[in-house]
């Protein structure tokens, strides 16, 4: 299946780094792409929409309900989550090819659900991502191939809002704190809600242009 998107491409003509953008539940590909225009310009942007319509509007990337939060598992969404993401991996290669970007600095961006996503796709799938930016999202090695303790070597940056009463810090807190042992991980905490705040922004767009090839 080939995902819609929206794409605002680099200034550099020849095979240039991208970031691959992963909305949340419910909303679309519009979302995340507003932040293009923070974005360096060197930058091919490319923000998929979700493939799973949702009767009240907008997309997801797979089927959730709170209990799976609650419940702090996403081992029942597993093999739902696995065929996203092979969905998604077919698009990037396919996008990489035909716009002509340079393999060896992708990133991946995702906010929420999308960020839940994101971990996944970066940590089983290390050599294709240099950069993995999940922003207010949920991770549990329930959905992931491997233990926690044996990814590696990553370069990430995450952030969480200390007020977010979704997805709360309590979830997440230590599985990020351990992926940090071993992982060259930036984990930013706000006096947020479930949200992207001005102050997580400036940082993130800092982190980026550090991290920069």
């Amino acid at each position: 299946m080939d995902l819609e998107y929206l794409i605002r491409r680099s200034d550099i003509s020849l095979r240039p780094s991208s970031i691959f953008m992963f909305h949340g539940y419910g909303s679309n590909k519009d979302d995340l792409f507003s932040l293009e225009q923070l974005l360096p310009k060197s930058y091919s942007i490319i923000s998929f929409n979700a493939p799973i319509s949702l009767p009240f509007g907008g997309y997801s990337w797979f089927n959730i309900d709170y209990t799976d939060i609650i419940e702090n598992n996403l081992d029942k969404r597993y093999k739902e989550i696995n065929e996203s993401v092979e969905m998604i991996l077919n698009n990037i290669n396919s996008l990489i090819k035909k716009e002509n970007l340079n393999s060896d600095d992708i990133s991946i961006l995702g906010f929420s659900q999308g960020g839940s996503i994101c971990w996944k796709l970066g940590l089983d799938n290390s050599s294709l991502f240099r950069r993995v930016i999940p922003l207010s999202s949920f991770i549990h090695p329930s959905y992931l191939n491997n233990e926690l303790e044996s990814y590696k070597d990553k370069l990430i940056y995450c952030s969480h809002g200390s007020l977010d009463d979704v997805i709360p810090l309590s979830l997440v807190d230590e599985h990020i704190l351990n992926l940090s042992n071993k992982n060259n991980l930036t984990y930013d905490k706000f006096d947020s809600g479930h949200t992207i705040s001005q102050e997580n922004l400036v940082r993130l767009i800092n982190w980026i242009n550090q991290t920069k090839i």
